[in-house]
């Protein structure tokens, strides 16, 4: 198990952090995040349940964590290579709290990423959020971005060239944060996207078809640069549709002017996840009319917009479809384990379910908690669940 020793060393190269990649990652097939997603996919049962559990983030958090696991040094310049010789010993920093791990380059910069496409900068001290929006005239008026040059694009081909050419081909490049048709409209028009479909219907319609032929172009701009080898192939990598803003309004409304957006998405790249960002509403009306969802998620989370849909419902509302279902959900203090255990129940009998936790009254001092329930649950899966 990751957690019972100390590690130490210096990491001076591409070539030497690959290497040290490997033979960690070796050592604990239980944390392999890739091999947890593809028996996902497959719908067929893994010998380890995979389990992500964090502490809350909170920047007044200064707690030093002396972690059982530590990742060897650094050494390198500060050059492109010496770069992404730090971000692949990072990658195995989710073994501090025995989280999963996967050999995945990231691109983009979170949910505005495509927004700088229609010439919005970004704000790095509002985690990346739009600086300012647009008035939905001003987005119909500007010419429509070029999925090439606008925005993001230019420097994430960049980023995907240095990688392709430094690295290894078993370490793979996901698609960035792309969001979703709607949600793209609530960051790049503000509180206009909410009251333009009932002013002026025509417009709202016309800068959604903008900002969906853009979704589905910059797409595939990203997977040409990418190339199909080297593409992350999880659902989040270019085939979820993030509906956070659907929660601000209601299912006529996502049928009237949302789901036909939805819909041209779905029917240009076939298999398409949906993150409903919990809401029930939201969950149900994706499912329901929407083709070719192969993951969806629910789960608990305590202060939502519009509630949060259970894994129990969930469930019952997938029934016997073959969709995947991302369990994230913040459990009750004193009652984690068995939080957590009743969903690896329901893993033992849908081997479709992946499982995510945050303990929100958690912070960095209970780190030992979290590897002492990341140990009891690999045991209880061990001996209860595994097939």
């Amino acid at each position: 198990m990751a957690g019972t020793g100390k590690t130490t060393g210096v990491v001076r190269s591409i070539e030497e952090a690959v290497e040290y990649f490997k033979k960690t990652t070796a050592l604990h097939p239980e944390r392999d995040l890739l091999s947890a997603q593809q028996a996902v996919m497959a719908g067929r049962s893994r010998p380890y349940p995979v389990i992500r559990i964090n502490h809350l983030g909170d920047p007044e958090d200064t707690f030093e964590p002396k972690d059982e696991f530590t990742l060897p040094s650094v050494e390198t310049p500060d050059t492109q290579e010496g770069r992404l010789t730090a971000e692949i010993i990072n990658m195995l920093a989710p073994l501090k709290l025995l989280n999963p791990v996967s050999a995945c380059f990231g691109l983009g910069a979170g949910p505005g990423t495509l927004t700088t496409c229609f010439g919005i900068p970004l704000n790095p001290l509002a985690q990346n959020s739009p600086s300012y929006h647009l008035s939905i005239d001003q987005l119909l008026q500007m010419p429509p971005p070029d999925p090439t040059k606008a925005g993001l694009m230019p420097s994430m081909r960049e980023r995907i060239d240095i990688i392709k050419k430094n690295v290894p081909a078993d370490f793979k490049i996901s698609l960035p944060d792309f969001q979703g048709p709607f949600n793209l409209a609530h960051l790049i028009l503000g509180n206009e996207a909410l009251t333009a479909p009932y002013t002026d219907p025509d417009k709202f319609h016309a800068a959604m078809r903008r900002i969906t032929d853009f979704w589905l172009q910059a797409r595939k701009s990203l997977i040409d640069w990418i190339g199909q080898e080297r593409i992350c192939r999880w659902y989040w990598s270019g085939n979820i549709i993030c509906e956070c803003s659907v929660n601000l309004i209601s299912p006529e409304m996502y049928k009237e002017f949302v789901l036909p957006y939805d819909m041209l998405i779905a029917e240009a790249i076939g298999m398409i996840a949906i993150h409903p960002c919990s809401g029930p509403h939201v969950f149900h009306v994706t499912l329901d009319n929407l083709p070719n969802i192969a993951y969806t998620e629910a789960g608990h989370i305590e202060k939502t917009a519009a509630g949060a849909i259970s894994v129990a419902e969930a469930l019952t509302a997938i029934g016997g479809r073959p969709i995947a279902l991302g369990i994230g959900q913040e459990f009750p203090a004193g009652r984690e384990y068995e939080f957590i255990r009743d969903d690896l129940d329901r893993g033992g009998a849908n081997p479709r379910l992946m499982f995510d936790y945050t303990g929100m009254h958690w912070r960095k001092k209970d780190r030992p908690l979290i590897r002492e329930l990341h140990q009891r649950l690999d045991d209880y899966w061990e001996r209860s669940v595994k097939s």
